[in-house]
Protein backbone atom coordinates (compact mmCIF):
# COMPACT_ATOMS: atom_id res chain seq x y z
CA UNK A 1 0.00 0.00 0.00
CA UNK A 2 2.79 2.35 0.88
CA UNK A 3 4.56 1.70 -2.48
CA UNK A 4 1.38 2.37 -4.47
CA UNK A 5 0.85 5.67 -2.63
CA UNK A 6 4.42 6.79 -3.36
CA UNK A 7 4.06 5.88 -7.05
CA UNK A 8 0.80 7.84 -7.23
CA UNK A 9 2.43 10.97 -5.75
CA UNK A 10 5.45 10.63 -8.08
CA UNK A 11 3.12 10.30 -11.08
CA UNK A 12 1.25 13.44 -10.04
CA UNK A 13 4.54 15.40 -9.78
CA UNK A 14 5.77 14.19 -13.17
CA UNK A 15 2.41 15.05 -14.76
CA UNK A 16 2.58 18.56 -13.25
CA UNK A 17 6.10 19.10 -14.63
CA UNK A 18 5.00 17.88 -18.08
CA UNK A 19 1.96 20.16 -18.12
CA UNK A 20 4.07 23.16 -17.02
CA UNK A 21 6.57 22.44 -19.78
CA UNK A 22 3.83 22.23 -22.41
CA UNK A 23 2.28 25.45 -21.10
CA UNK A 24 5.61 27.30 -21.36
CA UNK A 25 6.11 26.04 -24.92
CA UNK A 26 2.62 27.14 -25.94
CA UNK A 27 3.07 30.57 -24.34
CA UNK A 28 6.48 30.96 -26.01
CA UNK A 29 4.98 30.26 -29.43
CA UNK A 30 2.07 32.65 -28.95
CA UNK A 31 4.08 35.88 -29.20
CA UNK A 32 7.41 37.68 -29.20
CA UNK A 33 6.88 39.29 -25.80
CA UNK A 34 6.19 35.99 -24.18
CA UNK A 35 9.26 34.39 -25.80
CA UNK A 36 11.38 37.32 -24.59
CA UNK A 37 10.12 36.97 -21.02
CA UNK A 38 10.70 33.23 -21.00
CA UNK A 39 14.21 33.66 -22.45
CA UNK A 40 14.91 36.30 -19.81
CA UNK A 41 13.78 33.97 -17.09
CA UNK A 42 16.10 31.25 -18.42
CA UNK A 43 18.99 33.75 -18.58
CA UNK A 44 18.38 34.83 -15.00
CA UNK A 45 18.29 31.22 -13.87
CA UNK A 46 21.49 30.52 -15.82
CA UNK A 47 23.21 33.55 -14.29
CA UNK A 48 22.16 32.48 -10.79
CA UNK A 49 23.55 29.00 -11.41
CA UNK A 50 26.78 30.46 -12.82
CA UNK A 51 27.18 32.82 -9.85
CA UNK A 52 26.56 30.03 -7.40
CA UNK A 53 29.07 27.81 -9.20
CA UNK A 54 31.65 30.58 -9.22
CA UNK A 55 31.19 31.19 -5.50
CA UNK A 56 31.59 27.50 -4.80
CA UNK A 57 34.72 27.46 -6.97
CA UNK A 58 36.18 30.43 -5.12
CA UNK A 59 35.36 28.80 -1.81
CA UNK A 60 37.24 25.65 -2.69
CA UNK A 61 40.00 27.81 -4.24
CA UNK A 62 40.38 29.74 -0.98
CA UNK A 63 40.48 26.53 0.95
CA UNK A 64 43.28 25.30 -1.32
CA UNK A 65 45.18 28.61 -0.96
CA UNK A 66 44.79 28.49 2.81
CA UNK A 67 46.13 24.97 2.81
CA UNK A 68 49.13 26.04 0.72
CA UNK A 69 49.76 29.03 3.01
CA UNK A 70 49.62 26.79 6.07
CA UNK A 71 52.11 24.41 4.47
CA UNK A 72 54.36 27.36 3.56
CA UNK A 73 54.21 28.68 7.13
CA UNK A 74 55.20 25.27 8.44
CA UNK A 75 58.12 25.14 6.02
CA UNK A 76 59.30 28.63 6.99
CA UNK A 77 59.03 27.79 10.67
CA UNK A 78 61.12 24.66 10.11
CA UNK A 79 63.74 26.73 8.28
CA UNK A 80 63.75 29.32 11.07
CA UNK A 81 64.22 26.60 13.67
CA UNK A 82 67.05 25.18 11.57
CA UNK A 83 68.74 28.59 11.40
CA UNK A 84 68.37 29.03 15.14
CA UNK A 85 69.86 25.60 15.73
CA UNK A 86 72.71 26.40 13.36
CA UNK A 87 73.34 29.67 15.21
CA UNK A 88 73.54 27.77 18.47
CA UNK A 89 76.03 25.38 16.89
CA UNK A 90 78.35 28.14 15.59
CA UNK A 91 81.73 27.90 17.35
CA UNK A 92 82.25 30.63 19.91
CA UNK A 93 85.77 31.22 18.60
CA UNK A 94 86.72 31.78 14.98
CA UNK A 95 90.35 31.90 13.87
CA UNK A 96 91.44 33.93 10.86
CA UNK A 97 95.12 34.54 10.17
CA UNK A 98 96.82 36.17 13.15
CA UNK A 99 93.62 36.68 15.11
CA UNK A 100 91.00 34.71 17.01
CA UNK A 101 87.49 36.18 17.31
CA UNK A 102 85.42 35.34 20.37
CA UNK A 103 81.68 35.86 19.95
CA UNK A 104 79.98 37.79 22.75
CA UNK A 105 76.53 39.15 23.56
CA UNK A 106 75.97 42.71 24.73
CA UNK A 107 74.38 42.75 28.20
CA UNK A 108 74.45 46.51 28.68
CA UNK A 109 75.27 49.44 26.41
CA UNK A 110 75.29 53.22 26.70
CA UNK A 111 75.49 55.83 23.93
CA UNK A 112 74.36 59.10 25.54
CA UNK A 113 77.26 59.78 27.90
CA UNK A 114 80.56 61.53 27.43
CA UNK A 115 82.30 58.25 28.28
CA UNK A 116 80.18 55.31 27.18
CA UNK A 117 80.69 51.64 27.96
CA UNK A 118 79.38 48.12 27.33
CA UNK A 119 79.07 44.96 29.41
CA UNK A 120 79.61 41.65 27.55
CA UNK A 121 78.88 38.06 28.58
CA UNK A 122 82.51 36.90 28.24
CA UNK A 123 85.19 36.90 30.93
CA UNK A 124 88.37 35.30 32.23
CA UNK A 125 87.07 31.77 31.77
CA UNK A 126 86.69 32.56 28.05
CA UNK A 127 90.27 33.82 27.78
CA UNK A 128 89.35 37.51 27.87
CA UNK A 129 91.73 40.06 29.36
CA UNK A 130 92.04 43.83 29.41
CA UNK A 131 93.30 45.57 26.30
CA UNK A 132 91.49 43.33 23.81
CA UNK A 133 89.64 45.03 20.97
CA UNK A 134 85.93 44.57 20.33
CA UNK A 135 84.50 44.81 16.82
CA UNK A 136 81.62 43.90 14.52
CA UNK A 137 81.46 43.69 10.73
CA UNK A 138 80.46 47.36 10.75
CA UNK A 139 83.41 48.73 12.66
CA UNK A 140 85.19 49.15 15.96
CA UNK A 141 83.19 48.94 19.20
CA UNK A 142 85.81 49.56 21.88
CA UNK A 143 88.48 48.08 24.15
CA UNK A 144 88.11 45.72 27.11
CA UNK A 145 88.88 47.66 30.30
CA UNK A 146 87.89 45.27 33.11
CA UNK A 147 87.24 41.55 33.41
CA UNK A 148 85.73 39.16 35.93
CA UNK A 149 85.14 35.43 35.62
CA UNK A 150 82.12 35.56 33.29
CA UNK A 151 81.79 39.17 32.08
CA UNK A 152 83.85 42.08 30.88
CA UNK A 153 83.52 45.84 30.67
CA UNK A 154 84.35 47.62 27.42
CA UNK A 155 85.26 51.27 27.00
CA UNK A 156 83.20 52.29 23.97
CA UNK A 157 84.73 54.07 21.00
CA UNK A 158 82.08 56.67 21.87
CA UNK A 159 84.22 57.96 24.74
CA UNK A 160 86.51 60.93 25.24
CA UNK A 161 90.14 60.03 24.76
CA UNK A 162 89.37 56.96 22.63
CA UNK A 163 90.77 56.71 19.09
CA UNK A 164 91.74 54.14 16.48
CA UNK A 165 94.47 54.11 13.86
CA UNK A 166 92.70 54.45 10.51
CA UNK A 167 93.33 55.18 6.86
CA UNK A 168 91.41 56.08 3.75
CA UNK A 169 90.75 52.96 1.67
CA UNK A 170 93.24 52.69 -1.20
CA UNK A 171 95.86 54.78 0.58
CA UNK A 172 98.84 53.72 2.68
CA UNK A 173 98.76 56.91 4.75
CA UNK A 174 97.13 56.56 8.16
CA UNK A 175 95.83 58.93 10.78
CA UNK A 176 93.76 58.98 13.94
CA UNK A 177 90.00 58.52 14.04
CA UNK A 178 88.26 59.93 17.13
CA UNK A 179 84.67 60.36 18.20
CA UNK A 180 83.36 63.92 17.83
CA UNK A 181 80.99 63.59 20.78
CA UNK A 182 77.20 63.82 21.14
CA UNK A 183 76.12 62.02 17.96
CA UNK A 184 76.92 58.27 17.90
CA UNK A 185 77.51 58.49 14.15
CA UNK A 186 80.13 61.24 13.78
CA UNK A 187 83.92 60.98 14.02
CA UNK A 188 86.96 62.95 12.87
CA UNK A 189 89.96 61.57 10.96
CA UNK A 190 93.10 63.68 11.49
CA UNK A 191 96.84 63.65 10.74
CA UNK A 192 96.50 62.51 7.11
CA UNK A 193 99.35 64.10 5.06
CA UNK A 194 98.05 66.92 2.87
CA UNK A 195 99.36 65.35 -0.33
CA UNK A 196 97.20 62.24 0.19
CA UNK A 197 93.95 62.66 -1.76
CA UNK A 198 90.85 62.39 0.40
CA UNK A 199 87.37 62.97 -1.03
CA UNK A 200 83.80 62.92 0.14
CA UNK A 201 82.42 59.39 -0.12
CA UNK A 202 85.77 57.67 0.55
CA UNK A 203 85.71 54.72 2.94
CA UNK A 204 87.78 54.81 6.12
CA UNK A 205 89.12 51.52 7.50
CA UNK A 206 91.36 50.35 10.34
CA UNK A 207 95.04 50.62 9.42
CA UNK A 208 96.15 47.50 11.29
CA UNK A 209 99.07 49.41 12.83
CA UNK A 210 98.21 48.37 16.37
CA UNK A 211 97.90 45.21 18.41
CA UNK A 212 94.24 45.78 19.05
CA UNK A 213 92.32 45.82 15.75
CA UNK A 214 92.97 43.90 12.51
CA UNK A 215 93.55 45.76 9.28
CA UNK A 216 90.76 46.66 6.86
CA UNK A 217 87.71 46.82 9.12
CA UNK A 218 85.32 49.37 7.53
CA UNK A 219 84.74 52.24 9.92
CA UNK A 220 82.81 54.90 8.06
CA UNK A 221 82.43 57.21 5.08
CA UNK A 222 84.00 60.62 4.58
CA UNK A 223 81.37 63.37 4.56
CA UNK A 224 83.61 66.47 4.32
CA UNK A 225 87.31 67.31 4.00
CA UNK A 226 89.49 70.25 5.06
CA UNK A 227 93.26 70.93 4.98
CA UNK A 228 95.70 73.43 6.45
CA UNK A 229 98.32 72.67 3.83
CA UNK A 230 100.24 70.34 6.13
CA UNK A 231 97.67 67.73 7.02
CA UNK A 232 94.13 66.82 6.08
CA UNK A 233 91.24 66.15 8.36
CA UNK A 234 87.95 64.58 7.36
CA UNK A 235 84.60 64.25 9.04
CA UNK A 236 83.41 60.65 8.96
CA UNK A 237 79.97 59.12 9.35
CA UNK A 238 80.42 55.85 11.22
CA UNK A 239 79.01 52.60 9.88
CA UNK A 240 78.69 51.15 13.38
CA UNK A 241 75.16 51.34 14.81
CA UNK A 242 76.13 51.70 18.48
CA UNK A 243 72.53 52.05 19.66
CA UNK A 244 71.58 48.69 18.11
CA UNK A 245 74.47 46.47 19.23
CA UNK A 246 73.53 42.94 20.26
CA UNK A 247 76.37 40.66 19.16
CA UNK A 248 80.06 41.54 18.92
CA UNK A 249 83.47 39.88 18.56
CA UNK A 250 86.36 40.19 20.98
CA UNK A 251 89.70 40.15 19.17
CA UNK A 252 92.61 38.07 20.45
CA UNK A 253 96.01 38.12 18.78
CA UNK A 254 97.26 34.55 18.34
CA UNK A 255 100.93 35.48 18.81
CA UNK A 256 100.34 38.23 21.34
CA UNK A 257 103.22 37.33 23.68
CA UNK A 258 105.76 37.24 20.85
CA UNK A 259 104.57 40.57 19.46
CA UNK A 260 104.76 42.22 22.89
CA UNK A 261 108.30 40.95 23.40
CA UNK A 262 109.32 42.44 20.06
CA UNK A 263 107.66 45.75 20.94
CA UNK A 264 109.51 45.86 24.25
CA UNK A 265 112.84 45.23 22.55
Amino acid sequence: MRNSGFIARLGTILLFIALETVSLLMIGRSGVVQRYKIAGAFRNAQYSLWKTGTSIGHYFGYRRENTLLAEENCRLREELDAYKAAERDVPQTLSAGDYTYIAATVLKNSVNRQDNFLILNRGERDGIHTGMGVITADGVVGIVSAVDESRCRVVSFLSSGQSVSAKVSGSDAFGTLSWLGRSPYKALLTEIPAHIPVAEGDTVTTSGYSMIFPQGIPLGEVTSVSSDGISTQARVRLFQQFNALQHVYIVRINAEDEVRRLENG
